[in-house]
């Protein structure tokens, strides 16, 4: 890896970090509806994608239900999340998005993996288990087992959508990315408007500013120039290179929680997430080996979308 692909992983990892401490000042620090927020953004990311979407013969189940997964569920859970979670707690909870993958891999594609993988998910499930069970930071809203929880769904709901997304063939990350913006705006408008309320709130003269400039975060830094430079590391180095920026990004989105929000660090917090990074280490280490010795992909693709 030359020093410019490194600088430019280390971009994405900061910009996928901050991205945690955006979604929680913006929703538990200026009070804005969460599924209004990601109907925003997916829409936007839409209608700014809108000349890339293409129909693609006989694949479109598969994106449709890699949108359900990536441009949907996940953020339906995890918006909300943000308001009952603190941003450390929820970097790490995220990062049961690969173990999810590999138990949906064996249960849905068949595929076969060793202990090594199986104690690694063991360690990733046990460590975020750990901190749901723990005293949460000041920083936590009222419900931080429950938002521990929705972190989690977000992480089942970006597996499915990555198990979803192995079955298409020759289909531009882009265009993928644009087609999550549709779905993803066709289920999160209709539950804002079932769930929520007083969503115009987030455009009141003392939040608007904040709401905007984090909508551009999300949009243009986290959904554009994030992913269009991860998937431009994709095409030139290989996945058990790129893969581990997900350990990165974990760390920067704890280490930024707990140094600019303020959040109290615990050590059931530094204990739950050193083993639950152990164990996805583990199976990216395997994941590793694996791949060369078959000279083949891993089993376990990294992220088509953000971790966030």
């Amino acid at each position: 890896m030359s020093l410019r692909e490194f600088s430019i992983l280390m971009m994405v990892c900061t910009i996928w970090g901050l991205h945690f401490i955006v979604m929680k000042f913006t929703i538990a620090g200026n009070g804005v509806p969460p599924l209004f927020y990601a109907a925003l953004r997916v829409t936007l990311m839409a209608l700014i994608l809108l000349p890339f979407l293409r129909w693609h013969k006989g694949q479109m189940k598969a994106v449709f239900l890699g949108g359900l997964g990536f441009g949907a569920f996940n953020y339906a859970f995890m918006f909300p999340a943000m308001a009952l979670t603190t941003a450390s707690a929820a970097a790490v909870t995220i990062e049961l998005y690969m173990p999810f993958s590999i138990l949906l891999s064996v249960l849905i594609l068949g595929e076969r993996i060793g202990v090594w993988r199986i104690f690694g998910c063991a360690l990733a499930f046990l460590g975020v288990v750990l901190i749901g069970l723990g005293t949460p930071s000041e920083a936590a809203g009222q419900g931080f087992l429950l938002g521990i929880g929705f972190m989690a769904c977000a992480a089942m709901a970006e597996a499915i959508g990555a198990v979803s997304v192995k079955s298409v063939k020759s289909v531009n990350p882009v265009q993928l990315l644009a087609w999550f913006g549709v779905i993803g705006s066709l289920v999160l408008w209709p539950l804002s408007l079932i769930l929520e309320t007083n969503q115009m709130s987030a455009f009141a003269p003392d939040t608007r500013v904040n709401f905007g400039l984090a909508l551009i975060y999300s949009v243009i830094l986290v959904s554009l120039i994030a992913h269009g430079s991860y998937y431009w590391l994709l095409q030139r180095l290989p996945i058990h290179t790129v893969a581990p920026s997900g350990l990165m990004t974990t760390v920067i989105g704890v280490v930024a929680g707990l140094w600019i929000l303020k959040e109290a660090p615990t050590a059931i917090l530094f204990v739950g997430a050193l083993i639950t990074l152990s164990g996805i280490a583990l199976i990216l280490w395997r994941n590793k080996q694996h791949a060369l010795k078959t000279s083949l992909p891993e089993t376990i693709h990294p992220k088509v979308t953000e971790v966030s």
